[in-house]
């Protein structure tokens, strides 16, 4: 009789621990381990893009405080506009005249300044590749996590869907700090 009064018992919280403990979701399960191996490689190059985009803004800064900046901006700012305007031909005597000038008055090449500036915009626009990119790797992932917590939902294991949904909410978080960088109208990013 003992017997059957403890497997009665055991049989017992046997049900009471399925009806308190989520079944587990193996298709949940797999998509979330998609996810994190994704999330793991995204998160490596956010910090490489990161490094490099602290170095960049260092470079940008140090260009903006090199003695004749301001002249300089005013010429970059000029040749934008007349290369719109005019030929070709015309715009880059009246840029060699300009950076004549700049460096009669500095006592620095214009010409070598004006390539260090234009180094700095190509590797802007290299960068500005790799944010988009990884703007929409974080667009992607978000999606498998969306999946995730739709597949939680319609199993009703509500908690489980918070959880997944706070680190799509974390990813929006990154997504928006990645949407605040923007070129200014020289092409270079702006420096706070």
């Amino acid at each position: 009789m003992s017997r059957g009064i403890m497997s009665t018992v055991i049989m017992l919280a046997c049900v009471a621990a399925c009806t308190t403990m989520p079944m587990r979701n193996p298709r949940v399960e797999v998509k979330l381990q998609e996810a994190n191996s994704v999330l793991y490689t995204l998160s490596a190059d956010l910090s490489a893009f990161y490094e490099k985009l602290s170095v960049l803004f260092d470079d940008i800064k140090a260009l903006y405080q090199h003695p004749g900046w301001d002249d300089m901006e005013a010429i970059i700012a000029s040749d934008f506009s007349d290369f719109q305007d005019e030929d070709e031909s015309s715009s880059s005597t009246d840029l060699k005249a300009a950076l004549g000038a700049w460096s009669r008055k500095w006592g620095d090449s214009g010409e070598r300044f004006f390539s260090r500036y234009l180094t700095l915009v190509d590797r802007c626009s290299a960068s500005e590749a790799r944010r988009i990119g990884l703007i929409g790797r974080l667009a992607s992932i978000q999606a498998t996590y969306l999946e995730a917590v739709l597949m939680e939902l319609s199993a009703n294991r509500y908690s489980q869907a918070k959880a997944i949904f706070d680190t799509v909410e974390a990813l929006g978080s990154s997504e928006n700090e990645l949407n605040s960088y923007a070129l200014n109208s020289i092409d270079l990013y702006e420096v706070k």
